[in-house]
């Protein structure tokens, strides 16, 4: 794998292209519109709304201290990478300044505005993720928190991006604090389909007396691996071969179709999984280059 100083040059390619997106998102749909979002990017839009300060140059001096704590607290690997994250948002966000002067939306219904902004913030960040960095602000400070103090990395992002919110109550109208909650809940759940990837995937667990049969149909007709587990009836006390594989959502169907062809009387449980890695999924990454 090619690497750029000990850094790998896939995760340096998504990163940048990530901070391109959330700098789009900003210039494009957020600010124009007048709404806020969550952690020092919420807090910069403040600063703009209020003082006229430049977006990209108040995320600049925002992240200084959250980097020097980063620094201090974090492996130098996720900092060096989200310094590059953070270098390459102020960079473009003030590019987009000087070169798109937008003052008006994109958009008129402020609800698209919203959900355009969330959404391509949503793919930025995600990208970010992971490229394993970020665009500083609130994920360091949440990380630095965890690591010192033991505190929740879910609560310790969620009080950062509320911080604006709260503020933009007191100074903002209530309907644009709503459209900014849309915006905050869209990127999130973007976020999170891009970091799991495009391909959905599902785990499946089959209880059936013709386990073999099964197992074999999912190998030759589908193509995936089988684990085949010893258990016990709790009632029956009868022992049972349960059969686990992972497939893909479009495989679902086909799956469902085997076990019902073979064996229509087997138990079957579907669940979501939120990342496979192996073999015929995403590759396993172990190293922190």
């Amino acid at each position: 794998m090619l690497t750029i100083r000990g850094l790998r040059a896939d995760r340096i390619a998504m990163i940048v292209i990530g901070s391109l997106f959330a700098s789009l998102s900003m210039h494009l749909f957020i600010a124009p519109a007048g709404i806020l979002s969550g952690g020092l990017s919420g807090l910069a839009l403040l600063l703009h709304y209020t003082l006229k300060a430049p977006i990209g140059l108040s995320v600049l001096v925002l992240n200084i201290p959250v980097f020097y704590l980063g620094i201090k607290k974090l492996q130098r690997g996720y900092i060096y990478r989200s310094l590059i994250g953070a270098g390459c948002f102020v960079a473009f966000l003030s590019g987009w300044d000087a070169l798109l002067d937008i003052k008006e939306p994109l958009v008129d219904d402020l609800l698209l505005s919203a959900l355009f902004g969330g959404v391509v913030n949503g793919i930025g960040l995600g990208l970010t993720f992971r490229g394993r960095g970020s665009v500083g602000g609130t994920d360091i400070i949440a990380l630095v928190l965890n690591r010192a103090y033991s505190f929740s990395l879910g609560s310790g992002a969620f009080a950062f991006n509320a911080l604006p919110v709260i503020v933009g109550l007191v100074l903002f109208d209530l309907k644009l604090i709503g459209y900014t909650l849309v915006t905050m809940f869209v990127s999130a759940y973007v976020v999170d389909r891009v970091q799991a990837g495009l391909i959905r995937s599902k785990v499946v667990t089959i209880i059936s007396a013709k386990h073999e049969e099964i197992s074999q149909a999912i190998i030759a007709r589908i193509g995936r691996g089988v684990t085949l587990l010893h258990g016990e009836g709790a009632f029956s006390h009868s022992s049972k071969q349960v059969i686990l594989t992972t497939v893909s959502l479009t495989q679902l169907t086909k799956l469902k179709d085997i076990v019902a062809e073979l064996d229509p009387t087997a138990f079957m449980v579907v669940s979501d999984a939120s990342e496979v890695l192996g073999k015929g999924f995403a590759h396993v990454r172990d190293d922190d280059r």
